[in-house]
């Protein structure tokens, strides 16, 4: 004989779900605002300074690192990689950040150090991306006085460097696939 749940159980069921859904639509808009936040603030950062220091020859820590003026822009990417054709790094960047977004409303992940990693990569992306539009290449402007052989960068560079590390960390310490339709145990060996 089946037992016949109690009303109390199956209104108990329905609050838990609802609050579990509450729950994850809140986990969803705090990483949307951490993402958004993260780029504001990494783009804003990365102008700000560009505009600051472009012109200035500054060292900021003695015998490591500092500010050095640029005559020129960067027309390429990193370490001047496709200097001679702006035309596809810009078509290169707004295909990266396309397909980011697209990743990001389709996936919706809710992790802190991935909102960490997709804000500063985006952020960076951004802020070398307004250069390239409005300024023909990017303004770069930090070097290592250690190591004078280094490319000079600015704070977009920097900030996609760290958001790929932390991208690293993620991908490699944290992440955890969830079962579904391409890693069923149907598709494992």
């Amino acid at each position: 004989m089946k037992k016949i749940k109690d009303v109390n159980d199956i209104n108990n069921s329905n609050k838990i779900e609802k609050i579990t859904k509450i729950t994850t639509k809140n986990k969803i808009y705090i990483s949307l605002i951490i993402k958004i936040s993260l780029i504001v603030l990494v783009v804003g950062l990365d102008l700000l300074t560009k505009n600051i220091f472009y012109r200035e020859d500054v060292t900021i820590i003695p015998s490591l690192i500092g500010v050095r003026s640029m005559s020129g822009l960067n027309t390429g990417g990193a370490w001047g990689i496709l200097s001679e054709n702006m035309g596809l790094l810009i078509l290169i960047t707004m295909l990266f950040l396309a397909g980011v977004v697209a990743e990001e409303i389709m996936v919706k992940n809710t992790d802190k150090l991935f909102s960490v990693a997709f804000g500063f990569i985006v952020g960076g992306a951004i802020g070398n991306f307004i250069d390239r539009i409005f300024l023909g290449g990017v303004r770069d402007f930090i070097f290592f006085e250690f190591f004078p052989s280094f490319p000079t960068f600015n704070l977009a560079d920097s900030f996609l460097c760290v958001g790929m590390a932390l991208l690293a960390i993620y991908v490699l310490f944290v992440y955890k696939p969830k079962e579904g339709k391409y890693n069923d145990k149907k598709f494992k060996n």
